[in-house]
């Protein structure tokens, strides 16, 4: 066991003197996570608005209402208008600061009511496609509504148009009276065309302690981006072979008393210590980021490591089948690319066609990404997590053991 702690000690002071491995194991996963979090707009990402400005010129009730209908509450958050005067419009829309203009003429109003022809002023902006159609295309759909309300209600409508009778502010009640009722039945003699069948609903009010959301991307891609630099470690720890080999450490290993087990062993203490420490500063400030349940934080980190250790078993194999370095580098990451994307590190298994999640959850690193998901999230329990360990344990041991008996009987001589 000494020389198990002195040949960690070693590898870990040999690491400590290399820090751009770190920024290298770390740095990668988290550009590449970031730029996923930016292409699927992050864990609650900000939605794409688009900003109207919209000079009044009519300042009636109806065009109150068609700037009400593409308010940001009725579009669904996809619009926001701003009221300005028509200069100030044109001016801000020379400079870029909005989507669209929109220009409502005077006397808008009437000739909605009378259902004459009046054409709307909208300026959009080029430097944008997308937003600027769906400003159109809202226009577009209350344009056809203004068409079919007419073929329903036109007559009433027309008749407001005049406005109230002469010497007064308001309408007759009689008018209104009638008005209402032929709305009623003009939606009783429509209604079955409108509305489908009454379905009974049942509703359920939980109270918010029973509440529980459901996990955001950002929270279902966190650990999967770990599980990404647990890779990238795994491969640096065991290329770290061929360096020993260069410098003839190994060739004095297998000459020396001591066992070149007791070697690796050493070599996986001192990689098992790396990765808990990553784990604890890449689980920890997903924790603080998505505001996670700190108390399953250790329990976590423990188990990524453990994972980090077959991870590395498995790579060391990979070098030692290899002919020279370059072969290996090549065999590691033409294995290492495909177990991130189908393992959940570049897309969470939960966003992936269910046969690709279905595979990912057989790859090393998939199936322990699972269980760390269950952790996290507090879904764990004590039996199916001592069967995963005891499964975990047994696949390193019989792969360390190879590796083992590879090293001393040709990897150490070349």
């Amino acid at each position: 066991m000494r020389f198990v702690w002195s040949s960690a000690l070693k590898d870990i002071r040999r690491h400590q003197r290399d820090p751009m491995g770190f920024i290298y194991w770390m740095g990668i996963p988290l550009i590449i996570g970031g730029l996923i979090m930016l292409a699927f707009g992050g864990g609650g990402g900000v939605k794409p608005q688009a900003h109207v400005l919209v000079a009044d010129e009519d300042d009636s009730f109806v065009s109150g209402l068609l700037i009400g209908a593409m308010s940001q509450e009725a579009a669904g958050g996809l619009i926001r208008m701003e009221e300005v005067e028509l200069g100030a419009g044109h001016a801000r829309m020379d400079k870029g600061e909005a989507t669209a203009l929109l220009v409502i003429p005077d006397g808008f109003g009437r000739a909605v009511l009378l259902e004459e022809p009046i054409s709307l002023g909208l300026v959009t902006n080029p430097s944008e496609r997308i937003l600027p159609a769906i400003v159109e295309e809202s226009l577009g759909i209350l344009v056809d509504g203004h068409f079919y309300v007419h073929r329903l209600i036109g007559d009433d409508l027309r008749a407001f148009a005049g406005g109230p009778p002469a010497g007064g502010n308001t309408f007759p009640d009689e008018r209104i009276a009638a008005f209402s009722v032929r709305i009623n039945q003009t939606m009783d003699r429509i209604s079955a065309m409108l509305f489908p069948l009454v379905v009974r609903l049942e509703t359920t009010i939980e109270s918010k302690d029973d509440e529980q959301e459901g996990p955001t991307f950002g929270t279902l891609l966190m650990p999967g981006i770990l599980f990404m630099a647990l890779l990238f470690m795994a491969n640096g720890l065991a290329a770290d072979l061929w360096q020993e080999r260069d410098q003839h450490t190994l060739r004095r290993i297998v000459v020396s008393p001591q066992s070149t087990a007791a070697f690796l062993g050493g070599k996986l203490l001192s990689g098992t210590v790396m990765m808990l420490f990553v784990s604890l500063v890449a689980l920890g400030l997903g924790y603080l980021v998505f505001d996670l349940a700190w108390k399953t934080l250790p329990l976590a980190a423990l188990w990524s490591a453990f994972a980090g250790v077959l991870l590395t078993v498995i790579m060391t194999f990979l070098n030692m089948l290899a002919s020279s370095q370059r072969a290996a580098n090549v065999l590691t990451t033409v294995l290492i690319f495909p177990l991130m994307m189908i393992g959940g590190s570049f897309f969470p298994f939960e966003a992936m066609p269910d046969w690709m999640a279905a595979v990912g959850r057989l790859t090393p690193n998939g199936w322990a990404l699972e269980h760390l998901k269950r952790i996290i999230w507090q879904m764990a329990d004590a039996a199916s997590l001592g069967v995963a360990f005891v499964g975990l344990l047994v696949v390193a041991v019989v792969l360390f053991v190879a590796c083992a008996v590879r090293l001393r009987m040709s990897f150490a001589r070349g």
